[in-house]
Formats: structure tokens, C-alpha cells, sequence
């Protein structure tokens, strides 16, 4: 009896486990599906709060320091993001699947980004708030999880709005491709369809470096002008800048203490800011980019901007990033910012173009002078250098060293001398007479009159202008011959 008993035992618990294998492997399945889908919420939410920094970064102008790849062996698992203000971002690599994409884009009209939502193979359709209305991507962020088999999203995590069937299926990845092959900008892809871009930092120190060059080139046009009004203002000394060995521009420094520093180019995708003469004989500034028509600096009421004012600033070129992305030339005035626009097909559009940009058509570094020629190749800018001396007729002309006179005839020249405390002596050969008269610091008169009867060998008037130097007195000779 005790072996029969026994024996039904055995077999009604191997009858009831047989039955029972079934039951706890759909278990096990539906266990793991769950764990399988919470998975899938957790990426969502993660890549949700990724995008959104993403997106912010562009709404605040920020640049991406570098991408880094997260792999597991062989395996890419991810991207990680850093930026230059925005904390790190981890972006999630996801797998093929049947889930709601929620994702960001940006609406045409008003240029904003907002919440997107797409299951399965259907369109992306604006995510919306309970008053039907588009959300910021920047603004509330959307919670994913699911509830009683469905996908559902939160704004406040008391009202839940459906998004899919949960079938159980790992999701696809929010990011289709992120490609850093360009070394201006980070291209995100979302699968959506939805694209934009970040510009790396360097791209924009390599623009600083050329608005840098650009502004120099400004402030060096602005001392050029304020020195040739100056008529006593000279150059102490003109100093080679160089670049791997090359000459890539002049540095000024004037006898009043400023220096300048005018770069020979720039690069070819930076505009030129130059002064211009107007039809009413008065300096201005202006720029171009490319061979895009010249234009005005204007100020905000429309009127030309004065390159010879001293309360006007001097304009300042800089890069800006706009909404889009995208990096785009300004102009700084007086606390006022202007894109610099580019004509394209008869529209001015802010941009950045391929062209050559010269603030300058030449400058020529003389023994006695500076020559600077601007864009417009018929501005002129002559300063002379320390020690240098001119003279000119009673017309302003310059003399360059010869005279003529009738017998008894006399001729006024006038004189500037450059440099520290500068005397006259004259001598003077052929019967012909000279004074010097002192008008100011630097600044006279020398008369000359010819004898009633010219010798045939005419005459010469020879001026020395005396400098008291720091270390060695100096001494230059202007000869006059007199025919």
C-alpha cells in the first residue's frame, strides 16, 4: 500500500510540473518583455533629455569641444558630447523597432524648435500640450513610460496621453546619424528626418583669428586717417609681422604712442571694412564681401557712419550665430549690431562667402614714409617717418628739390621736420639769400629770393634740420638746386 501510495505521488507531481513548464516560461517571457520595454522608456527619456540640450545649445549659441565615441568591444553604443557652456550630453545608439519616436523640429515659420511624435511608420506630427499647442523643445520636457500595455506620455505626471501599442520590441534610436567628418560643425540626423548642425569651437576661433585680422585692419585705417590730419604726427618705427617666416603685415607705432598693426590679407571667406570718400569729399566707412556690391556702415536712423569723428566708434567685425546654426559675419558700431549682407539674386543675405578680402590695395614701406593705398585703390594715406622732412610751394605742392626763379624774384617754401626738437641751418651758394622762419614745433618758412643778375650755374640753398636724438644726434640735408 506504501508503494502504491508512493508511486501516485511521484506521478501527480510530474503530471502537474508538465503542465506547469508552459506557464512559466510565458511568465518569464512576459517578465522579460516588460524589463525589455522599461528599457526602451529609460532610452527614450535619456535620448528626450539629450535632445533637449541639443537643442538648447543651439537656442543659447553654443559650440561643441568634441564627440566621443562609447564602445563596448566592437560595439557602438553611443556618442558622448561636450560643449563649451552646456554640461555633456550622452546620446543612446539604439536598435531597429516599433515604438513612439518622440523628437524635435523646427517649425519654418517661426524658426523655433518643437516636440514631435511618429509610432511606427507613421509621420511625425506635433507633440501637444492639453490646450493644443505646440511645446518648446526648450520648455517641458515630456515623460515616456507605459501603462496598462500602451505607450503614453506626461507633462505633469498626472495626465497621461497615449503614444502606441507596447509590443514589446526594443525601439529604434532616436539619432539616425551624427557626422563629425566636417571640422566647422556637428551634424546631428534624427530618424525622423529632421536635421541640424553645431558649430564646433574651432571653427570659431578659426573665425576669431580673421575678424581679429579684420578690426586690426579697421583701427589702422582709423589711426591712418586721424595721423595724416595730424601734420606733426610721424612713425617712430615700422616692424615686420611674422608668420612661418613670412611677411604678413606691417605694425605702426606713431610718435604720439599708438601702434597699429595692418595685416597685408585675410582669409577668403571674411569681408573687408575700409574708409571711403563720398561724393561730398568726407571719409566714411564702408565694406564689401566678395563681389558683392561696396555698402555703408550705417547707423540704426540709416545715415553713413564718419570715419574722421572721434565720438563715433571704430567699427568691429565679429561672427555671429544665428537660430539656424549657422555662423554669420556683424558689424559692431557704437553698441549697435548689423549683419554684414551679401547680394544674392538681387536679395542682401547675411553670409559667409568664398571670396578675397583686402582692406588694403598696397602698402609700401619707404626710407622716409609709409604709403598706404586703401581698397578703393585712389585713397591714399602718406605718413612720414621719424626724421623725415618735407617741403612744399606756397600751393601745397610738394619740392623735390629743384626751384625756379626769375632774377629778384622770391619763393616761399614751406617746411615740416619730424622728430624731437628740430633747428635750422641754412647755406645758401650762387648770390641767392635765405631765411628761415619758425612757424611752430616742426613747422616753418624758408624765403628765398634770387639775385638781380643769375649766374649761369644758377644756385643752391642747402637746409640742415638737426634732431636731438636719445643716442646720437641727427642730422638731414635738403638740397634746393635753383636753375
Amino acid at each position: 500500500m506504501k508503494r502504491f501510495l508512493s508511486a501516485l505521488l511521484l506521478a501527480s507531481v510530474l503530471l502537474v510540473t508538465g503542465c506547469a513548464d508552459p506557464y512559466y516560461e510565458k511568465l518569464e517571457d512576459l517578465e522579460y518583455r516588460v524589463a525589455e520595454l522599461q528599457k526602451t522608456c529609460d532610452q527614450i527619456n535619456s535620448d528626450l533629455l539629450a535632445l533637449q540640450s541639443l537643442v538648447s545649445a543651439i537656442e543659447k549659441k553654443d559650440m561643441i569641444t568634441g564627440v566621443t565615441e562609447l564602445r563596448s568591444g566592437t560595439t557602438l553604443l553611443g556618442y558622448r558630447i561636450n560643449f563649451v557652456d552646456h554640461a555633456a550630453v550622452t546620446i543612446s545608439n539604439g536598435k531597429d523597432g516599433n515604438k513612439p519616436l518622440v523628437a524635435s523640429q523646427r517649425d519654418p515659420e517661426d524658426g523655433n524648435w518643437y516636440w514631435t511624435v511618429q509610432y511606427g511608420d507613421g509621420t511625425a506630427e506635433w507633440l501637444l500640450a492639453p490646450d493644443g499647442s505646440k511645446m518648446l523643445s526648450i520648455g517641458v520636457l515630456p515623460y515616456v513610460t507605459i501603462r496598462d500595455g500602451w505607450f503614453c506620455y506626461t507633462l505633469d505626471g498626472i495626465n497621461w496621453v497615449q503614444l502606441g501599442k507596447a509590443d514589446g520590441e526594443n525601439g529604434d534610436q532616436m539619432f539616425k546619424t551624427i557626422d563629425t567628418r566636417n571640422d566647422n560643425y556637428v551634424i546631428f540626423t534624427l530618424t525622423t528626418g529632421a536635421q541640424f548642425k553645431i558649430p564646433t569651437y574651432r571653427a570659431y576661433l578659426s573665425l576669431k583669428s580673421e575678424f581679429e585680422k579684420i578690426n586690426e585692419n579697421a583701427d589702422a585705417q582709423a589711426d591712418l586717417l586721424s595721423a595724416q590730419l595730424d601734420t606733426l604726427l610721424y612713425i617712430t618705427r615700422v616692424s615686420p609681422i611674422l608668420s612661418s617666416g613670412d611677411t604678413i603685415g606691417q605694425e605702426v607705432v606713431l610718435s604720439d604712442g599708438k601702434r597699429f598693426r595692418i595685416n597685408d590679407w585675410t582669409s577668403s571667406v571674411s569681408p573687408a571694412i575700409f574708409i571711403k570718400k563720398d561724393t561730398d569729399g568726407k571719409f566714411y566707412w564702408a565694406y564689401t564681401i566678395g563681389n558683392s556690391p561696396e555698402q555703408w556702415v550705417l547707423s540704426p536712423d540709416g545715415s553713413k557712419i564718419s570715419a574722421s569723428s572721434e565720438s563715433v566708434q571704430v567699427p568691429q567685425v565679429s561672427v555671429t550665430r544665428d537660430r539656424d546654426g549657422q555662423f554669420y559675419w556683424t558689424v559692431t558700431t557704437g553698441g549697435n549690431v548689423e549683419f554684414l549682407r551679401y547680394q544674392v539674386d538681387g536679395n542682401w543675405e547675411p553670409r559667409v562667402v568664398d571670396s578675397t578680402a583686402r582692406a588694403f590695395s598696397s602698402v609700401k614701406n619707404y626710407s622716409d614714409s609709409l604709403v598706404v593705398v586703401l581698397k578703393d585703390n585712389t585713397t591714399r594715406f602718406v605718413l612720414p617717418k621719424q626724421y623725415a622732412v618735407t617741403l612744399t610751394d606756397a600751393g601745397g605742392h610738394a619740392v623735390d628739390g629743384s626751384l625756379s626763379l626769375a632774377a629778384g624774384q622770391e619763393a616761399v617754401l614751406n617746411y615740416t621736420a619730424y622728430g624731437p626738437s628740430a633747428t635750422l641751418t641754412l647755406m645758401v651758394q650762387g648770390g641767392f639769400t635765405a631765411t628761415a622762419e619758425t612757424v611752430s614745433a616742426g613747422q616753418g618758412r624758408i624765403r628765398i629770393k634770387a639775385p638781380a643778375s643769375i649766374p649761369s650755374g644758377g644756385g643752391k640753398v642747402m637746409a640742415f634740420f638737426s634732431f636731438s636724438a636719445k643716442d646720437v644726434p641727427v642730422t638731414v640735408i635738403k638740397t634746393i638746386t635753383i636753375s
